[in-house]
């Protein structure tokens, strides 16, 4: 059998990589439009409520459009609710705090100190984020507030004025998501099946008509496939559906879960299709195009009167003939439904407080103490200088506090890009060149809404970028809603931006001598662990599992999805980190990103054969081909243990042993040599694709034992 070389695309320059960069993140997909026009509104209402009534320490309002989750309504209000609860904790606790500590100087000083502790040490070991983020929010502004000893009827009147703008923000905001997904007609599950199938219909369309998948339909089927349909699935868990109608949806979400995974693999191994394919994949388009009107129109599809066998002779396209041909059955009266179809249900959900290891953990207690130790110098500079205008510094620290300083100091990067963005252009620009030709509300709106428009198409990109969208927002309130008038100095804008800048400073000097945890060990770690996923995965997939099985699998897959980005998100922190290992970690850069490559193709192509496996007769547990799969997947995931083992022992400083591998790939060769004769023609096909699957594994194998993960190409 002849294998097709696997190439791995190279690094691509700084130049052409950020291009490209910035036109995956600010391009449009299905939905942004909808979310970004959401948070607009809520943002430009909240922002004339805060003008009109003249409410203080607006910017923090408006920032809640930007910081309420929208996954539905269920989960917006229960996110409202805990930052509701998060401000009125942190509006609490200063005014009771600085009660018995504000009037002494050197109290106050201690009092600030122990804040600053317990916001950092909060941010790192609650479990709930969306509480942890708003209590920060409110204490290290309530704590500017109160920063000297003055008329404590004033601080507490600020005080509660900083609440209230957080509350009339959530308000708002929750209440935009109400109308909207009270009026909107749209059902997240049916369009999330429907942009699936529509993918699908375009890969069939393209092998019907002779003609190679195009990449854009092959890089889409390869991102649905990877995602998965979790999402989907615990969308219809926490839904008010009829039993009934829930189960029905949940079996179609599965099986349109297997197509994904067939037509990823699919495009990706045969594209074109051999002339005696190419009508049956014609006619499955036109199945499919069926199908996504029938879902569209809210009717049941058409069910055949009785499955025809396949006539294709490669067994994704004859699997994906027979999904297509369930699907409709799926809502016919009185059909059965598979009990490995069902929807995944939420988790239990915890009522833990804290992470498990919160006090037992020493890294816990690093972190806050570095934290304060940066928040601390830029209080003490502010107070000393008497420059209340660049207290953002110490709200700079907690906001750019993350688990490790390749983040942080990529959250640092992206927060000057947005302060300047926000701050200079947007808001001083305003203030400059728009706002005094405006003498109206409606001018003030419309300025409004275009900086929020900016600041949530930037926030609503992937986690590389989305942080400086939230930068923009914050810069760009603060300088037009911190007084209620047109700003006739630029100090504000000045004070606001060598805040920003302070704060940054501190925390790249003390973190970068305290609490360095580079971000390179960290995209090593994740993608160590992911190979170990994978093997597990591998391992555990296997014919007639029961329920419990099912879900553990479909869980799996999800936490490899979110591996695959977290690795991705380090691998871009890396490039803003410094000093005399930054050679050796853009090195182990480039072969992570590489190897991921490699791993997430293994990943696309084994989907399939998961499936084919858990949805395979049990009775063929015995034939040569099923003995052979499960010889093959037990060396896959041992060639994956060993790559962990090796990249874990460098990551840990100990030396790496040029050695030998098995190759996995002989296995396959060996068999098509030697026992040709007792596969049937569609083994034989799925033999070819565990050939290329193995030819993946020993390219990995071979490279990750001849190359050191930090040594410096010549």
């Amino acid at each position: 059998m002849a294998t097709s070389a696997i190439s791995l695309p190279p690094t691509p320059r700084f130049t052409t990589w950020f291009g490209d960069f910035l036109r995956q993140e600010l391009a449009p997909y299905p939905g942004r439009g909808a979310i970004v026009a959401r948070m607009v509104i809520s943002a430009t209402i909240t922002a004339l409520l805060i003008v009109t009534f003249r409410i203080p320490n607006g910017a923090v309002g408006t920032l809640i459009a930007f910081i309420l989750t929208r996954e539905n309504v269920v989960s917006t209000a229960r996110s409202a609710f805990v930052l509701v609860l998060a401000f009125a904790a942190g509006g609490l606790f200063v005014p009771i705090g600085a009660r018995f500590f504000a009037s002494v100087p050197e109290v106050h000083f201690i009092w600030e100190a122990v804040s600053l502790f317990g916001v950092f040490f909060l941010l790192r070991t609650l479990t709930n984020f969306a509480f942890a983020s708003g209590l920060s929010i409110v204490a290290t502004a309530a704590l500017t507030i109160w920063y000297l000893p003055g008329p404590p009827s004033q601080n507490v009147e600020q005080t509660l004025w900083l609440v209230g703008a957080a509350l009339v923000g959530a308000i708002v905001t929750l209440a935009v998501e109400i109308v909207f997904h009270a009026v909107s007609r749209s059902d997240e599950v049916v369009d999330g099946v429907g942009a699936r199938l529509e993918q699908i219909e375009i890969m069939l369309r393209s092998l019907g008509s002779g003609e190679a998948v195009s990449q854009e339909n092959t890089q889409k089927l390869a991102q649905y496939a990877v995602v998965g349909m979790g999402a989907l699935r615990r969308h219809l868990a926490r839904s008010s559906f009829e039993p009934d109608y829930r189960g029905r949806m949940s079996a179609m979400v599965s099986l349109v879960g297997r197509a994904i995974d067939f037509s990823a693999a699919l495009s990706t191994v045969a594209s074109p299709l051999q002339p005696a394919e190419q009508p049956i994949a014609a006619s499955l388009a036109r199945q499919v195009a069926g199908l996504r009107q029938a879902l569209a129109a809210k009717i049941a599809p058409v069910a055949p009167e009785q499955i025809q066998p396949s006539n294709a002779t490669t067994p994704l396209l004859a699997e994906l003939e027979l999904v297509f041909g369930l699907l409709p059955s799926v809502f016919a009266s009185g059909a059965s439904i598979d009990p490995r179809l069902e929807v995944l249900e939420s988790p239990t959900p915890s009522h833990r407080i804290f992470v498990e290891d919160a006090f037992t953990n020493r890294d816990h207690i690093r972190f806050a103490l570095g934290g304060t130790l940066a928040a601390m110098v830029c209080y003490v500079l502010y107070v000393s200088l008497d420059w209340p205008g660049i207290s953002t510094s110490v709200t700079t620290c907690v906001l750019t506090a993350l688990s490790n300083i390749g983040s942080s100091r990529q959250k640092q990067v992206l927060r000057i890009a947005g302060a300047i963005l926000g701050g200079f252009v947007l808001g001083m620009g305003g203030q400059i060149f728009i706002l005094p030709s405006l003498d109206s509300v409606g001018g003030f709106t419309v300025l409004i809404a275009i900086g929020s428009a900016i600041a949530a198409w930037v926030s609503t990109s992937s986690s590389r970028l989305s942080y400086a969208g939230l930068q923009i927002a914050f810069a760009f309130y603060l300088i037009n809603l911190s007084e209620f008038t047109i700003q006739t100095s630029l100090a504000v804008a000045r004070d606001r931006v060598i805040g920003v800048l302070l704060g940054t400073s501190m925390m790249w000097l003390v973190f970068e001598r305290f609490y360095r945890r580079p971000a390179a060990d960290e995209m090593v770690r994740i993608f160590v662990s992911n190979l170990r996923q994978m093997a597990e995965l591998i391992r555990i997939s296997n014919t007639g599992v029961d329920a419990a099985t099912i879900i553990k699998i479909r869980r799996q897959r999800d936490v490899i999805y979110r591996q695959f980005g977290d690795v991705s998100a380090q691998a871009d922190a890396v490039p803003f980190e410094t000093g005399p290992d930054r050679a050796e970690h853009m090195a182990a850069r480039d072969r992570i990103r590489r190897w991921q490559t490699g791993l997430r193709t293994f990943y696309l192509l084994e989907a399939p054969l998961i499936q084919f496996r858990l949805f395979g007769d049990p009775h063929q547990r015995e034939r040569p081909f099923a003995l052979l799969q499960d010889q093959f997947r037990e060396s896959c995931a041992a060639a994956m243990d060993q790559m962990a083992k090796s990249l874990e022992d460098q990551l840990h400083n100990q030396p790496s042993k040029k050695g030998s591998y098995t190759a996995v790939s002989d296995l396959v060769k060996d068999a098509e040599t030697s026992r040709r004769a007792e596969f049937s023609d569609r083994e034989l096909g799925l033999l070819s694709v565990s050939d290329t699957l193995g030819v993946i594994v020993d390219r990995l194998q071979m490279e990750v034992a001849t190359e050191p993960l930090y040594s410096i190409p010549a």
